[in-house]
């Protein structure tokens, strides 16, 4: 009897762990989601492999694979509201663009480094010290994070002493609007004087400074999904 229910005991405790941690996968990024879950790589025949950690390592700007994301209305909201509570319950519209161009900085810059070089805050500093990390989109400024559940694609920065910049390309399930709103708010909140501009088809927020501010970027993709270049200096 006691076997059995030790037995029953490990059967249960193994159902309430994989339901934590059902729970626990559902809000994480799928970037490092998808590193987590990729198999150890002990066994010599997964050397070749390794897809999970290049995403996380500095060697070369390594995307990762986008899931089928929830566009459902419900989780758009559950996104908007997030958004309206890191600003207090209520996300003020942004005013409309002061400016025009024909064609975006952004046009042909593949990279985070690229986009770094684009928004006017790349140096031969910045070139060297620049390292590939999914990690660099939790380093992102306290008022410029990546837009509430959203899916990190790509991202690189360093910390050097004169260069400490941060370049992520993510995609989010709201609206373009939704972004710009969003990250014209929260820059106005951090006194960065936020202007908004419209680049080709690319909606453009800056502020700050030339030495300490930032670059945002926003398009609609084919596929209903917003995507996103945040580009920060000294911040």
């Amino acid at each position: 009897m006691r076997k059995i229910g030790l037995v029953m005991m490990l059967g249960v405790m193994s159902a309430c762990s994989a339901q934590d941690d059902s729970a626990v996968q559902a809000d994480r990024d799928p970037v490092v989601a998808d590193a987590v879950q990729d198999p150890i790589l002990a066994d010599p025949d997964l050397a070749s492999q390794n897809r999970g950690s290049a995403a996380l390592t500095s060697g070369g700007p390594a995307t990762a694979p986008i899931p089928p994301l929830n566009k459902r209305p419900e989780e758009v909201q559950r996104a908007r509201n997030a958004a309206a509570a890191m600003l207090g319950g209520k996300v003020d519209p942004a005013p409309g663009p002061q400016s025009t161009a024909q064609r975006s900085a952004l046009d042909g810059a593949a990279t985070p480094l690229a986009a770094l070089g684009a928004a006017g805050f790349g140096s031969p500093a910045c070139e060297k010290s620049f390292a590939f990390s999914a990690t660099w989109a939790a380093k992102l400024p306290m008022a410029l994070q990546v837009y509430p559940r959203g899916h990190t694609m790509v991202a690189g920065g360093a910390d050097a002493a004169d260069c400490k910049v941060r370049s992520v390309r993510f995609v989010t399930p709201v609206a373009v609007s939704d972004v710009i709103d969003f990250y014209f708010a929260m820059a106005a909140k951090a006194k960065l004087n936020p202007q908004r501009s419209r680049e080709g088809a690319d909606e453009v927020v800056r502020g700050g400074t030339p030495a300490s501010g930032f670059a945002l970027y926003v398009r609609a993709r084919p596929d209903g999904l917003s995507e996103v270049d945040l580009v920060t200096k000294g911040l």
